[in-house]
């Protein structure tokens, strides 16, 4: 407080307070810091990134999809209106999210709406929604979850009509069987009180859930480190690397038509269970618990990587089916699998139950280890990067260990999350000595392969770079760091991390790994990007305001991209948006900054820039973020309104790298349009 008062003019005073607020979990305290940071400085980049991570907290990127899913709207509204036509005046709907299924009700008729929703955000968002739209006084916003809400109290009586869409890619990993048991409990009209009372509905009506049996490389270099890995490059013949599995998380989630690299269907579609909503004894049961086991034959031969799980609901007369072929806003639930060959008309047995929400695990006689070995268990992330990092991390370490061959003792500092190449490195030479950064995903990774090759005392952990800022008697000969993230994305705060080491701890002639970093761009027209970026348009919501209101919260900046999966159209030859010269980084970082010409090949909207980064070694190695072997994805930022252009057209793109934070826009762009 008393910095705030001598320095109130301060962005980068506000942006640390608001920094240090958002990772103690003060998320309102800590808008309010970030914004008055950028009122200061608009430009100010990485108060910009926090901002975007909060919005990211406060509203997940899954409700922009899921807003501009028309079909799904459409269903929704159809299915309400026909029901409070019918009598249905009083109505709760559960999980409100920005009220839009509230509205649907309000606009049919409902003479009262009940919306209970757990995010505050989302409460305020609702609230301003509804007022915006005519309703404010007919509904009530409730920031509850809904098994927390009583009659009378919170609800003044019974209601005869629930809604609800608060189903995952899981169908009930929400909760929505417990909300549901506890609404036709204590919230629904359970008997009629007079014969022109409609009886108590639940919308959607019920459920049907099936499932394949899939192989994805994407799925399965994350599942464990491969044999190939493990023996041809880590020498690790007895230890196995394996994905950890959490009975809190029994799947993920993947939009499987955008999975890198693709995938193959080794069964057919099989029904693996329904749910009325409607009966309240069939909700009971699958809380209570169900187990089946269905017996799959393989139609294709291939690797069984996972089993993918998927759900058609039925709302009104509509069915809406969320599988890998449809074109929802939902994803599909992955089960991770064995990895391992099957056969064509090979039997392969399920196990599936349901407590709450579904669990599938695969049998196989071949999944009988025969040989012990040591297991680790990492996070699918680490194991994913090893897998497509290893190979490419080898040759860099070959290249530096034949460029220093004279070099008797060599100090290696690698700063990269995964320290691949240091320990490659460390292993061909043991006399040289190894600093890494503790971290925890990748801790009992690093401690394996320390063990297996007997590096013990060769190799340091330090638990942040701030204590080799301070330790000045310890000067290292080659630096590593991996400079972008799995996700696309620069990593945070990695050219101040270099200034200072630079200053601190490494020698005047330390050896970068990498020697320079290019960062590569196309200009992209593409509906999907735009989608999970922000509300398009009112038109998605067939016309209720809700636009103005939710894209309060969009991010430009979007991250975990498949480029090459992405449905979207280039409309240039990829470019150079940056080049930097690692050498060049010191203490006193300059603002990097580039503006490109770019014709246009194509005409279209430009939706936005998606982009990746290339790192280059002195020794003509080239890691990059956007290829077939790495497992890395892609970033983009989305311009607002979409901007035409014709063939022929040339767009100026504007980059810069302020505080390790990237910035892209159209130069010669104004009010949406282009300036020759």
């Amino acid at each position: 407080e008393e910095l705030l008062k001598a320095y109130y003019s301060c962005e980068e005073l506000h942006h640390s307070l608001g920094a240090l607020l958002l990772r103690h979990g003060h998320i309102k305290e800590a808008a309010c810091s970030i914004q008055k940071a950028l009122e200061i400085n608009p430009n100010f980049a990485a108060a910009r990134q926090s901002l975007d991570s909060l919005k990211t907290i406060l509203v997940e990127r899954w409700h922009f999809r899921m807003l501009n899913d028309i079909s799904r709207n459409r269903a929704f509204h159809d299915a309400i209106t026909a029901a409070v036509q019918n009598g249905h005046k009083h109505v709760l709907d559960i999980g409100a999210g920005t009220g839009l299924l509230s509205l649907f009700a309000l606009s049919a008729g409902a003479d009262k709406v009940y919306a209970c929703e757990v995010s505050p955000t989302s409460c305020e968002v609702a609230r301003t929604v509804i007022d915006e739209n005519g309703f404010g006084t007919k509904a009530h916003i409730i920031n509850k979850h809904s098994t927390e809400l009583t009659v009378p109290g919170d609800l003044s009586e019974r209601i005869s009509l629930a809604v609800t869409e608060t189903f995952d890619s899981g169908l009930f990993g929400e909760h929505v069987l417990k909300s549901l048991d506890h609404a036709w409990e204590r919230l629904l009209k359970v008997e009629q009180s007079a014969c022109f009372q409609a009886k108590a509905t639940v919308i959607p009506e019920k459920a049907e859930v099936f499932a394949c049996l899939i192989e994805s490389q994407w799925i399965r270099d994350g599942l464990r480190v491969s044999k190939q890995v493990l023996e041809a490059v880590l020498d690790m013949t007895d230890v196995e690397l394996n994905a950890a599995y959490s009975d809190e998380e029994p799947y993920d989630s993947e939009k499987l038509s955008q999975l890198k690299h693709g995938f193959r269907r080794l069964s057919e579609p099989f029904h693996v269970l329904s749910v009325d909503f409607n009966n309240h004894k069939e909700i009971q049961d699958l809380i209570k618990g169900v187990h089946l086991k269905e017996k799959v034959l393989c139609a294709e031969s291939g690797i069984l990587d996972a089993v993918c799980l998927w759900f058609r609901l039925k709302v009104g007369d509509t069915w809406l089916d969320t599988g890998p072929d449809s074109e929802t806003c939902w994803e599909q639930a992955i089960f991770r699998g064995p990895s391992v060959q099957v056969c064509c008309r090979e039997a392969v047995m399920l196990e599936i139950s349901c407590q709450g929400h579904i669990t599938v695990h695969c049998v196989l006689d071949s999944l009988i280890n025969t040989r012990e070995k040591a297991v680790t268990n990492l996070d699918f992330e680490v194991i994913r990067a090893i897998n497509g990092q290893a190979l490419i991390m080898a040759r860099i370490s070959e290249e530096l260990d034949a460029k220093l061959g004279n070099c008797s003792t060599q100090n290696i500092l690698d700063a990269s999350r995964i320290p691949l190449v240091g320990l490659l490195l460390l292993r061909r030479r043991p006399n040289w000595r190894l600093a890494y950064v503790r971290n925890f995903s990748s801790k009992d990774f690093v401690a394996s392969f320390v063990k297996t090759h007997g590096l013990e005392v060769a190799v340091n952990a330090v638990e942040n770079l701030e204590e080799l800022h301070n330790d000045e008697g310890k000067q290292y000969d080659i630096f590593i760091v991996n400079v972008f993230e799995s996700s696309g994305l620069l990593r945070q705060g990695v050219f101040e991390d270099i200034a200072l080491l630079r200053k601190s701890c490494l020698k005047p002639d330390v050896t970068m790994v990498p020697s320079s970093l290019t960062l590569r761009g196309v200009l992209v027209e593409s509906e999907a990007l735009e989608e999970q970026s922000h509300l398009v348009s009112d038109s998605r919501t067939l016309g209720f305001k809700i636009a103005d209101s939710i894209n309060v919260f969009q991010v430009h900046m979007q991250q975990e991209i498949c480029l090459a999966t992405l449905p979207h159209r280039p409309l240039c030859d990829v470019f150079t948006l940056l080049e930097i010269n690692m050498y060049n980084v010191g203490l006193d970082l300059p603002e990097i900054s580039a503006v490109r010409t770019v014709p246009l090949l194509q005409a279209g909207r430009i939706s936005g820039c998606c982009y990746w980064f290339e790192q280059d070694s002195s020794d003509g190695v080239t890691v990059s973020s956007y290829s077939a072997e790495d497992t890395s994805l892609q970033a983009a930022v989305v311009f607002s309104g979409g901007v035409l252009g014709s063939v022929g057209t040339t767009i100026r793109v504007g980059t810069s790298c302020i505080d390790s934070n990237i910035s892209i826009w159209l130069d010669n762009v104004r009010e949406g349009k282009v300036l020759q």
